[in-house]
Formats: C-alpha cells, sequence, structure tokens
C-alpha cells in the first residue's frame, strides 16, 4: 500500500489554472490537495481527497499569515526561501485539516444557494 501525500500547486494572479476562492472568488495563491476519508452511510470507509484555497484576502490564523508573509516578501518562492516555504506550506495544510466544520456558516451559504446568490 503506498501512502497518500499532501499536493500543492502555485497559483498565479490572473493564471489559466488559479483556483478562485470560494469564500470571495478571488484568485487563490495556492491550492493544496490532501487526501481525506469518511465512513459512509453504510459504513464503509470512503477514500477522497479535499481541496484548500490560500487566499491573501480571506485567509486567517497563524500558519496561514506565516505563509502569506513569506510570499509577500518577494512575489514569489525565491529558491533560499524553499525549506521554510514547505514547512510553512505543511504546516497550513495540517491547519486547514483540522479545521471543524462550521454548521452555522454552511446554513448560511445553503441560504444564499436557495436565494441564488450563489
Amino acid at each position: 500500500m503506498t501512502a497518500e501525500k499532501a499536493e500543492a500547486r502555485p497559483a498565479r494572479p490572473g493564471a489559466e489554472d488559479a483556483s478562485a476562492c470560494p469564500r470571495c472568488g478571488q484568485p487563490g495563491l495556492m491550492t493544496a490537495r490532501y487526501p481525506h476519508a469518511w465512513h459512509g452511510q453504510a459504513g464503509k470507509r470512503i477514500r477522497g481527497f479535499k481541496e484548500v484555497i490560500l487566499c491573501a484576502g480571506c485567509e486567517g490564523g497563524e500558519a496561514a499569515g506565516a505563509l502569506l508573509a513569506l510570499v509577500d516578501v518577494h512575489g514569489q518562492v525565491c529558491p533560499e526561501d524553499t525549506a521554510a516555504f514547505l514547512r510553512l506550506a505543511l504546516d497550513w495544510v495540517e491547519t486547514a485539516r483540522r479545521q471543524e466544520l462550521d454548521v452555522a456558516a454552511l446554513a448560511r451559504e445553503e441560504q444564499r444557494w436557495h436565494s441564488g446568490e450563489l
């Protein structure tokens, strides 16, 4: 069995492959895709992936802030910053993995969808 790993790809503002932030719609700076599993209704384990987008306007928290600050210094990751970037990116993805579902935010988004705002 092979271990599944998270992968990250940078996104350049205006680039065709830039993922939009699901919260504000602005181009993301980076998308991370990581393994995720859950148990279905029948109790069977289902494996899949989740994605999280690094957005300069919406991200909060220490891990995202440190990553954004590093990228903001040069506008890109310089070779001498690669090790720090990797450490900060992994911290950011792990923080995203541990986030709990915000049921109230989900209900607000569902209401916006039903009303035609989304």
